[in-house]
């Protein structure tokens, strides 16, 4: 006698029915969130790779807000430094002008705004820091504010505090960078033909003032070369500084390369594609709707109907 098992094939029914929901409810997830799951443990065999791929790509972002900082730094230094070459360049062209006129007014004049303005730039605060201090980033680098203090000075080299070392930076997995500039180095040269031209406007043979003697003519003659070499010596900077400015540019696009690739890589990893996913969500949805049915129509059944 054949016996009908109307529980049995209801628990197949419900287990089917909750297969379907979970199916469901995991496309329904997928689509809201664009993830393939809410956690790294739904990745199965993929997490190791996708948080490895996470932490680089984290590492890339530090170095390139690095990179950000030492940008600003390196184009703050390249204004200071050609803010200081052309109050140099202005200097030396009055004592051009003074030797071709044979008249000395104004230099004076001209050579303590170079001086005021050497100072200012090299004693620049940008982001809390100062820019030629080196390592001393807190310290400003120049403790003279004229000519009359660094005069009383045993030497030039005295008037500069910055640190030996310039400042670096790490922009790369093995790449550090020395981006700063100290003070003593980009200004002494300078400053040693300013404090020159100083002590001998206030010595015995200045000053500076009216008809150029012929001792005053031959001094400033001299100091034109003098002067032009101080202020290549600045330019040599500058061109260092220019140098580790497109240095930066390289790595950091180096870096834009690889963040874009490690975003492609991940999303690939844990995003879904949300066509598959509605087209799946929609072939889940009809067939649990046929679960429903089919439980519904099993519990109208009785033996009675059956017999």
């Amino acid at each position: 006698m054949s016996r009908v098992s109307s529980f049995g094939q209801q628990q197949v029914l419900i287990t089917s029915i909750m297969q379907n929901q979970q199916r469901v409810f995991d496309a329904q997830r997928q689509i809201s969130t664009g993830k393939k799951s809410e956690d790294y443990a739904g990745l199965g065999g993929d997490t190791g790779t996708a948080l490895g791929a996470r932490s680089f790509k984290s590492r890339v972002d530090t170095y390139q807000a690095t990179i950000a900082t030492v940008r600003g730094k390196l184009n703050a230094n390249d204004v200071q430094v050609g803010g200081m070459i052309d109050a140099m360049s202005k200097l030396k062209e009055t004592i051009q002008t003074t030797l071709a006129n044979n008249q000395a007014e104004g230099v004076s004049d001209v050579l303590n705004q170079s001086f005021n303005f050497m100072v200012s730039a090299l004693n620049t605060n940008y982001d809390g820091t100062y820019l030629f201090s080196g390592a001393k980033t807190g310290t400003k680098p120049v403790n003279v504010t004229s000519l009359q203090q660094l005069a009383a000075l045993p030497a030039t080299g005295d008037a500069f505090d910055n640190g030996k070392t310039p400042m670096k930076a790490k922009i790369a997995d093995g790449v550090d960078l020395q981006f700063g500039l100290l003070a003593s180095d980009v200004g002494q040269g300078a400053f040693d033909q300013m404090l020159s031209l100083y002590n001998y406007d206030q010595g015995a043979n200045g000053p500076f003032n009216g008809k150029l003697t012929d001792a005053q003519r031959t001094f400033l003659q001299g100091k034109v070369s003098a002067m032009s070499t101080a202020i290549e010596n600045m330019r040599q900077y500058q061109v260092k500084n220019g140098l580790a400015n497109d240095r930066v540019d390289v790595v950091d696009q180096q870096h834009t390369d690889t963040s874009v690739f490690l975003q492609s890589f991940i999303s690939d990893i844990e995003d879904v594609n949300v066509a598959e996913a509605v087209s799946r969500l929609n072939n889940d949805q009809t067939a649990l709707e046929a679960s429903y049915k089919t439980i519904g129509s099993l519990s109208q059944l009785t033996l009675l109907k059956f017999l």
